[in-house]
């Protein structure tokens, strides 16, 4: 009887905590998908402060993928380009960043929007000591391989794959949007 009892508070107090959770998601769902929206405008205007309002977002398709884009200036006209770029080659899994690209087609920034790296080493990687090497960088003389490949990029120490993953990913970006822009 005793055990019963004991089982039927465990369903309640389980039922009670979980409804108490559902009601907070509903009630912080939507301030989180703001934060989040806001996050990623700061984001593309960090990676491309020249981005205007008049910016729209496109799906480059290049090699079999999608890449989610913003692309700035009229046909004719290109000004410069978000890409958002992602890659599970990193490692420790998903890395998803934003590239900002100019009329030239070089890098004005990088934004790490998603990743789960190892403190200290991976995460090294938003920082701007790290990824400022691409400034100004396109295709065109430079490299966009590690050192140890054979490329121009310095790897983030002890943070090879990491750096590797990021690095090969704005190759191919770079690439898909040269290509998206009749300029390959």
């Amino acid at each position: 009887m005793k055990g019963t009892r004991d089982i039927v508070i465990l369903v309640l107090f389980a039922a009670v905590a979980g409804g108490a959770l559902s009601g907070v998601y509903s009630v912080t769902k939507g301030k989180i998908a703001a934060a989040a929206e806001r996050e990623r405008a700061e984001a593309l205007k960090a990676v491309l402060p020249t981005l205007s309002e008049q910016a729209r977002p496109v799906v480059i398709q290049h090699e079999g993928r999608s890449i989610p884009a913003v692309i700035d200036g009229g046909v004719g006209a290109f000004k410069g380009a978000v890409l958002e770029l992602e890659t599970r080659k990193g490692y420790a899994g998903l890395i998803r960043f934003l590239v900002g690209v100019d009329a030239d087609l070089k890098i004005t920034g990088l934004y790490i929007l998603q990743q789960s790296e190892t403190p200290g080493l991976g995460t090294k990687a938003k920082d701007r000591a790290w990824w400022g090497q691409f400034l100004g960088k396109g295709q065109e003389g430079f490299r966009f391989k590690v050192k140890k490949d054979g490329g121009d990029v310095e790897a983030i120490t002890a943070a090879t794959i990491t750096s590797r993953a990021i690095t090969d990913q704005v190759d191919f970006g770079l690439r898909a949007l040269a290509a998206h822009l009749g300029k390959r």
